[in-house]
């Protein structure tokens, strides 16, 4: 069995004394020509520090992140790019799951802090009093995802104005009679700041006629919800969905029952899910830019951390991805 490095078997590669390298590793203050062949002999050994050793130390070089789950689209995919920037700048991510639980979520926030990481992540479902006093009292470098938290910081998708923008293309389209199926409004960013967008844009174009019913992120609630929808005697002309996940549940519903889209129904997402595009029709959708939503996650933590001024919220840009969806009901009045 090959022998696992030691820092003292470190110390003599790089021709530095152990307190050095230890000094390293708990990210302590190194000259740049040191740090440069410690960083060398660690790398072409793939040497991988105990990070049980490191929560001891002043700086563990360790940032939790908290995930409410990994049954989303989006999730996994944001957190494969925070991981992958937080190693790449020698930090090691610590993963906390919720399971959709919010007292479970302020639990592993508390529970990272007593484990000594640096700083945590949360993505969270949303941002109770719970919350804002955790912010006050724990006293490290706490960063909420998707969510704005008033008491600390955030990084957050443009959700208002990425459905205002798709509420007035559907009104410019003379989208009439409008059905949202939506999540409840305790998830403000989604429930709240998306909904109310998609409101605001029909509005400028007339478009007051707007019933939301209330379901899951789960496609199987999307399924049920549509279900009911299309018993109706009047049907409506347009279906907006909180999520493309949603979306695929509307499709499914409208084609057992040989509803068309978009002749008779108009359908619209958000997410941008690589399988919306296969959907017959492509659906029309809004794409957030996760890669970079989850890079300046990850930068803001490690500027927060090293006690750099960042901003208290940050917004997460947006595209509308325009496909064959959504009907131009204007041609046929």
């Amino acid at each position: 069995m090959e022998k696992k490095l030691t820092i003292n078997d470190i110390a003599k590669m790089s021709g530095v004394g152990k307190s050095t390298v230890s000094r390293y590793l708990n990210g302590g203050s190194v000259k740049e020509s040191t740090s440069q062949k410690i960083k060398k002999v660690i790398n072409e050994n793939n040497y991988e520090p105990n990070m049980f050793a490191r929560l001891n130390a002043k700086n563990s070089r360790i940032i939790g992140l908290v995930v409410p789950g990994f049954n989303s689209v989006t999730t996994p995919h944001l957190v494969e790019v925070i991981v992958a920037y937080l190693k790449k700048n020698d930090y090691t991510p610590l993963i906390m799951h919720t399971g959709n639980d919010i007292d479970e979520e302020i639990r592993s926030i508390e529970r990272l802090k007593n484990i000594n990481v640096d700083g945590v992540m949360v993505l969270a479902t949303s941002v109770t009093k719970k919350h804002k006093s955790i912010v006050k009292k724990l006293g490290i470098p706490i960063l909420f995802l998707g969510q704005r938290c008033p008491e600390g910081n955030s990084v957050i998708n443009d959700d208002y104005n990425a459905a205002l923008e798709l509420g007035k293309y559907l009104g410019k389209k003379g989208a009439a009679e409008v059905v949202g199926l939506w999540v409840s409004k305790a998830d403000s960013a989604v429930g709240k700041e998306r909904r109310q967008g998609i409101i605001d844009g029909l509005s400028m174009c007339g478009v007051e006629d707007i019933e939301f019913i209330e379901t899951s992120f789960f496609y199987e609630d999307a399924v049920k919800q549509t279900e009911k929808i299309v018993k109706r005697k009047v049907l409506p002309d347009t279906i907006v969905c909180a999520t493309d996940r949603i979306a695929q549940g509307v499709y499914k519903v409208l084609s057992e029952h040989h509803i068309r889209i978009p002749e008779d129904i108009s359908v619209t997402g958000f997410g941008n899910y690589e399988t919306s595009e296969l959907l017959t029709p492509p659906l029309t959708t809004v794409s957030f830019d996760l890669q970079s939503w989850g890079e300046v996650s990850a930068e803001t933590m490690i500027q927060m951390i090293a006690g750099k001024p960042v901003s208290k919220l940050q917004t997460n840009s947006y595209r509308i991805i325009k496909r064959e969806s959504v009907q131009n009901r204007n041609v046929s009045r």
